[in-house]
């Protein structure tokens, strides 16, 4: 059948909405019948499939012809409200479409109901007998009534067979299906609180905690508060500042965080391709589970993260690039369709990457875009602390650090150093601490591990092996200081030679 129109109404009764099923006019119901069944199945908005009936009870009023009746749950699911068109067509099942598996979340429809145990048993058997042969799908929400309590189950996962894939998940439910019940996934975040240290990010804390604000506050309450709200998630922030600060390591960590699919991680040079329009396609493939889920689950969708490293290879400003090919300009417009277009997603995040801003299109950073900027600078004493102590807490739990090694002593001698550096002392130091532990003249000679302890002196030594790419030593803003009258001196003599040969 191909998919015709039908007009958005409000479900007859209260009752009816508890049945999740959709309802027609008897003159619209033969459209729905699967032939040599007594199914009638409708296909909503290329989303859900519902079981379609009619208020066949006379208190109940009638339907008209050209209308279909989908409940508040439905309505929202399927994205449209009372008095919308949407797309309905007759969904034929195929072959060994029963559900052996499905998986829910139960939750109460009144938001502070006292907790009561249920038999999950009796429940598995309630619901099998109200929903036999109606077609469910992942991400689906189902309200109903039980024991005289209204309640709402979210299918986390609905298995047809064990060949089956997560990613298409839809089948009806026979006698054979088995429940499994889980615990409400709350708010979206996979952490209740963030232990920095114990993520391995050292001294960014006022940084993550201006992220956390602006991107993640509004994804820990409920989708129906943010929509009172009126407001939209954050879709991107921008993480820029010098190489080695911890920009990737942040956002490796982001993705961690969140209920959410795993990260995926493009570096942006790899992105670029020789072929015409073969950049644009990689863009779109980024994109494309993140758009199928949207399409399947809704606002119930898990976030998608993507992070591009080095942004500012693929993104530079429209038109910089004068004379040559427009590549950048088409990536740039293919970013900004998918994160702001007439299609925009709502369940992704994208995490941009970069020591060079200034060169990245302006368009990518407005409201709506990549509006989260974040430098992630040099760290000051305190965070190169909590550096050190994340770099050298492995060795020390192992007795592998002498007494002797002062950490804030180290943090006050390591000014103008970034996360990465840091690391690259705490490296170079070990391998002095492992080199005396060897014989160049023998290097089968066992090691005795025992012996092994990395000394304050072998990270005096590490510092003059790493040193900073920014800013300058202290030691060398003392030779100046001692000998700026000598530098002084000898500026005027040069600048007196030069006039004397003018």
């Amino acid at each position: 059948m191909a998919p015709a129109t039908m007009i958005v109404t409000n479900t007859p009764a209260p009752d009816l909405a508890l049945t999740n099923l959709a309802y027609c006019s008897p003159l619209d119901l033969q459209t729905f019948t699967i032939p040599g069944t007594k199914l009638n199945l409708a296909l909503i908005a290329d989303s859900f499939v519902f079981s379609v009936s009619y208020p066949f009870e006379t208190p109940h009023q009638s339907i008209q012809q050209g209308y279909i009746a989908l409940n508040a749950i439905q309505r929202r699911r399927s994205r449209v409200s009372s008095g919308d068109s949407v797309s309905v067509s007759r969904f034929t099942p195929p072959d060994d479409f029963n559900l052996t598996v499905l998986t829910l979340e139960l939750e109460f429809v009144k938001k502070g109901t006292k907790n009561e145990q249920i038999d999950a048993g009796a429940l598995s058997s309630q619901l099998k007998k109200m929903f036999m042969n109606q077609v469910l799908t992942a991400g689906q929400k189902v309200s109903f009534e039980y024991h005289g309590t209204n309640y709402i189950f979210k299918v986390n996962q609905a298995v047809r067979s064990e060949e089956s894939t997560p990613v298409d998940e839809r089948g009806m439910i026979s006698s054979e299906t088995y429940f499994i019940f889980e615990a409400p996934s709350g708010n979206g975040i996979k952490h209740k609180e963030f232990n920095l240290q114990t993520l391995g990010i050292g001294g960014l804390g006022a940084e993550f905690a201006d992220i956390f604000r602006r991107a993640f506050a509004s994804r820990v309450f409920p989708a129906d508060v943010t929509n009172k709200l009126g407001i939209k998630h954050v879709k991107g922030m921008l993480l820029y500042g010098p190489p080695g600060t911890g920009k990737t390591l942040m956002a490796r960590q982001i993705g961690k965080m969140l209920n959410g699919k795993d990260p995926k991680i493009v570096n942006g040079p790899e992105v670029l391709d020789m072929y015409v329009g073969e950049t644009e396609k990689k863009i779109r493939a980024l994109f494309a589970d993140a758009e199928k889920d949207q399409r399947l689950r809704g606002d119930e969708s898990e976030l998608h993260v993507i992070i591009f490293d080095e942004i500012d290879a693929i993104c530079k400003s429209r038109g910089s690039n004068r004379g040559g090919p427009q590549v950048y300009d088409s990536i740039v417009n293919q970013l900004l369709t998918k994160i702001d277009g007439v299609e925009s997603l709502n369940n992704v995040l994208l995490i941009g990457m970069t020591n060079r801003k200034d060169l990245i299109d302006e368009a990518l950073l407005r409201p709506g875009r990549l509006e989260v900027k974040i430098e992630i600078s040099l760290p000051d004493e305190n965070g190169r602390i909590q550096i050190l102590q994340i770099h050298t807490n492995n060795m020390k739990e192992s007795s592998f650090l002498a007494p002797d090694v002062n950490l804030q002593e180290l943090a006050a001698r390591t000014k103008n150093y970034s996360g990465a550096e840091l690391e690259g002392v705490v490296k170079s130091a070990v391998s002095f601490a492992l080199n005396r532990q060897l014989s160049l003249d023998d290097l089968t000679k066992p090691v005795d591990e025992e012996s092994i302890k990395v000394t304050m002196d072998d990270f005096l030594r590490a510092l003059h092996d790493i040193v900073p790419t920014f800013g300058a030593s202290t030691d060398d803003l003392e030779r100046c200081r001692y000998g700026s009258s000598y530098l002084c001196s000898e500026t005027l003599n040069l600048k007196v030679i030069r006039s004397l040969h003018k």
